[in-house]
């Protein structure tokens, strides 16, 4: 029995070393696309939020055991007029967390110079020296409060 001549094994060598070159080829394209995109996207939000900045002005308890209350008043005192407040919480010393409940997140349109004021309801503060902070997160940046109330 003879074996496959040589031109036909020649032939059959450069057919698969090509297709290799051109499935690792379209793999490699598509991989290195999608990284690309991907450091894009994180550049440019780099960017809109390296000016954001905010401010926890003031923090006001009503002490109670079960049914206390909290407001906190936040300032936007970057340069970016686009954040979102995207999340707010008080927590005690005993480690409870309350989350705000004074409407829905995220609150946009928060531009700069602005307040809002968020409203905290049902907090378990049985005393102000319960009290352990208040942390408030946007959409660029987040700010703790870990000072003693105002009106404390």
């Amino acid at each position: 029995m003879k074996g496959v001549s040589p031109l036909i094994a020649t032939v059959m060598l450069v057919v698969i070393v090509v297709s290799m070159v051109a499935l690792i080829s379209g793999w490699l394209t598509s991989m290195i696309t999608g990284t690309r995109e991907t450091v894009s996207n994180r550049t440019a939000e780099s960017v809109s939020c390296s000016g954001a900045s905010i401010e926890i002005d003031s923090v006001y308890v009503t002490t109670n055991t079960s049914a206390g209350s909290a407001t906190v008043v936040v300032r936007n005192s970057g340069i970016v007029d686009e954040l979102s407040i995207t999340g707010a919480g008080i927590y005690n010393i005993t480690g409870g967390n309350f989350s705000y409940n004074g409407g829905s997140l995220p609150i946009s349109n928060f531009p700069r110079g602005s307040i809002v004021t968020l409203k905290f309801e049902n907090v378990s503060l049985a005393t102000c020296g319960s009290f352990s902070r208040v942390l408030v997160t946007t959409n660029c940046v987040s700010m703790p409060y870990v000072r003693t109330p105002t009106n404390c």
